[in-house]
């Protein structure tokens, strides 16, 4: 631990919490980070949601060549 992280956890500041949270899709726990929110009960990860839309943009180019 660096010298100000030290002092900060000495003068009693407030350290940010980050929560994770159950993917939907892997129901695995991850970081909020780049996830997104599809409904009030279901959210989705970064890995999940950038896979989800990869495959979607690609079956649409496929379909419009040919």
């Amino acid at each position: 631990m660096n010298g100000f992280v030290k002092r900060q956890l000495d003068i009693g500041s407030k350290q940010p919490f980050h929560r994770y949270k159950e993917c939907s899709q892997c129901n695995e726990m991850k970081p909020p980070e780049g996830g997104i929110q599809m409904s009030h009960t279901k959210w989705h990860c970064v890995v999940c949601w950038a896979n989800r839309i990869t495959r979607r943009n690609l079956k649409n180019a496929k379909a419009e060549t040919a």
